[in-house]
């Protein structure tokens, strides 16, 4: 059975932000070109409502990470990590020897 790979939060939100601005570029220019031949136009709500789309999810993600930073610096350093609890799983010499 195959796994799918999983999309990683970062890796979709970095890539629709440079879809985001290479849509705009392409705006801007189609439009400058457009209004100077008088003959072109861009679909301005359509383009709009992607762009705020995309800021609305780059956004969302900022305030998840601070918020993830937030809880992990309430967080003693060995919980942090993810050594919590180990300190009462390992035996110490004494305790290895008596059985």
């Amino acid at each position: 059975m195959t796994t799918r790979p999983r999309t990683d939060l970062d890796t979709l939100l970095n890539d629709l932000t440079r879809a985001a601005f290479a849509v705009l570029a392409a705006w801007s220019l189609i439009g400058l070109y457009g209004t100077l031949g008088g003959y072109l136009e861009v679909n301005r709500p359509a383009t709009f409502r992607f762009l705020f789309a995309v800021l609305i999810l780059v956004f969302a993600h900022h305030f998840l990470i601070r918020v993830r930073e937030r809880r992990l610096r309430r967080l003693p350093p060995d919980e942090r990590y993810g050594f919590f609890g180990t300190a009462e799983d390992v035996a110490t010499g004494a305790q290895q020897a008596e059985g």
